[in-house]
């Protein structure tokens, strides 16, 4: 057996901005850096860090990837595992120390003693299993899916209260990694793992063992988070030991760029996430600090849905609409150096993420001879048409990303050179989802879908294409593509490093090559922070991580 036992840190073991702070040279910006002794004096405790989000709250269940919840959930429960988002290694947090079976399907593992949830009930072996259970099989009776990060597993064997074994059924390559992940792998109080669907769906029902605890706020426009008195769980690494520096986190749902932006200038607000480029320079102008992080997984992509009946069921269609797609304009067009240009389907700074940027080259003169090959001819009205059907394609503003509308309008205008017509609809969350979930609505169809999956292991391209999994390409289950399938599943059996990322490698020239995916860009997440805040940063994948931060006054 292979075995992890760390020494006893000595705290502070080094500097926040090495593990607390995501740093992709890619992104053209700092990351931030949480050294106490980086500026503004030694760390104070206590006021309220106000912080506003585009994003809507809601559907608060431990899977929800929504970027505005995970930013509130992220500080309020934990993992077993902590990654450290600049070096990518896996330390202790919520365990002490686990081993790994030399046919890699048995995880033991040891919690760090006297863990209590902000309810005072104890988290043991029993309720970790009571999590993961819930996780990797579901749960009908209370309406509850399994998670697609944990396809494979076996069950959890309690040993003691502070030791038990996960066992899976195949080996996983990434399955450390996924214990470590924000919506994999959250261990709550069972108080929440009770609930049904409907009542996992409240943040109300969040009980930890974070440095925070919910204190207010309605969950969907508000969010407050008072500080955990008793934390002892802090990960290996953390600049400091003890409760958490702030006195009360005020999260806020603000749909109006003017008002978040007025609002950081003001002071009104400490934290603005996900600015928009056009605002970076507004934000450095009044003295407000940029901080950047490259989101580790999968690029920022159109998914092209291969679903029988569409026009992207035919691959030369597809591969015209990447050699139509130029990467580099979308950034200088309406993007900036803080966000990186795609070489391959993972972005820069993941593990294994390899280059394939002989993929991704912009070459018009071959999407309209790709079109041309596939029987779509040029109009005198500069689009497309075969049969009598124009070359058309309906595509929706994702509301997660704060730069969606803008580079598909530019994408729009480039592909129209080629005689393709992208008809852009923007929409609310809600219709968003509902629309995505039903592949279109009346004779428009979901042709492509753009998206991206968080989590700093390559093994996020099998939970994506996997057609047991996500199934992002909507692919006809009883007919797969199954030589993808067959891809994606062996990279996660492979251990030695230079021959999974020999695979990795092969899984994106494969997808690539059918025209599966449209990069776009690298995606990042851009932070305002006022010039009180010191200490703030992320976990691996741009979730912020509140434990470190403070306020100047």
């Amino acid at each position: 057996m292979t075995t992890f036992r760390p020494r006893r840190p000595a705290f502070a073991l080094g500097a926040i901005a090495t593990a607390s702070a995501l740093f992709l040279s890619a992104c053209g910006s700092s990351g931030s850096s949480s050294n106490p002794g980086s500026g503004g004096g030694s760390p104070q405790t206590g006021g309220t860090l106000t912080f506003y989000d585009p994003v809507p709250y809601q559907k608060w269940q431990t899977t929800n990837s929504l970027w505005s919840v995970s930013q509130v959930t992220d500080n309020i429960g934990e993992r077993l595992i902590w990654q450290d988002p600049k070096t990518g290694k896996l330390k202790p947090w919520l365990a002490h120390s686990w081993s790994v079976s030399a046919d890699h399907k048995t995880y033991t593992f040891r919690l760090k003693p006297n863990l209590k949830f902000t309810d005072g009930t104890a988290l043991t072996s029993q309720v970790v299993k009571d999590n993961f259970d819930q996780h990797g099989f579901g749960d009908k009776k209370l309406g509850i899916s399994a998670d697609q990060f944990w396809n494979g597993y076996a069950g959890t064997k309690v040993i003691s209260d502070t030791t038990f074994q996960i066992k899976l059924n195949t080996p996983d390559a990434g399955f450390l990694q996924v214990l470590s992940n924000y919506r994999a792998s959250t261990i709550l109080a069972e108080s929440y793992v009770k609930q049904n669907l409907a009542g996992q769906s409240k943040i109300q029902n969040w009980v930890g063992t974070g440095p925070f605890r919910y204190a207010g706020g309605d969950g969907v426009n508000e969010v407050i988070l008072k500080p955990n008195p008793h934390y002892t769980s802090w990960p290996t690494g953390s600049a400091h030991t003890g409760r958490a520096y702030l006195n009360e986190i005020d999260f806020k749902y603000v749909p109006e760029e003017s008002t978040r932006i007025g609002a950081l200038q003001s002071g009104q607000a400490q934290i603005v996430r996900n600015l928009s480029p056009t605002d970076e320079q507004t934000v450095s102008s009044f003295g407000g600090q940029l901080k950047s992080f490259g989101v580790q997984g999968e690029t920022n992509a159109l998914a092209v849905q291969v679903k029988s009946g569409l026009i992207t069921d035919d691959k030369h269609v597809r591969l015209a609409l990447n050699a139509a797609t130029d990467r580099k304009e979308i950034n200088q067009a309406v993007l900036s150096s803080n966000y990186g240009t795609p070489i391959g389907p993972l972005v820069k700074g993941t593990p294994d993420a390899p280059d394939l940027s002989s993929y991704l080259t912009y070459d018009p003169d071959k999407a309209k001879q790709l079109l041309q090959n596939a029987g779509w001819t040029l109009n005198s009205d500069g689009y497309r048409y075969k049969k009598g059907k124009q070359l058309h394609f309906d595509i929706w503003v994702a509301p997660y990303y704060q730069v969606s509308q803008q580079v598909l309008e530019v994408l729009q205008s480039q592909w129209k050179k080629v005689g393709i017509n992208l008809t852009i609809h923007s929409v609310s969350l809600d219709q968003y989802e509902s629309i995505s979930a039903a592949g279109g609505t009346g004779n428009k169809k979901f042709s492509f879908s753009q998206s991206q999956t968080s989590t700093a292991d390559p093994n996020v391209l099998r939970v994506d294409y996997d057609t047991i999994r996500a199934n992002g390409l909507g692919q006809d289950v009883k007919s797969p593509d199954t030589k993808l399938n067959e891809l994606v599943r062996n990279q996660a059996e492979i251990f030695d490093p230079t021959k999974r990322a020999a695979a990795v490698k092969k899984i994106g020239e494969y997808v690539y090559q059918q025209g599966y995916s449209i990069p776009l860009y690298d995606e990042t997440q851009v932070f305002g922070l006022s010039s009180a805040v010191h200490g703030f940063g992320t976990e691996s994948t741009a979730r912020a991580w509140l434990y470190d931060t403070w306020l100047s006054k």
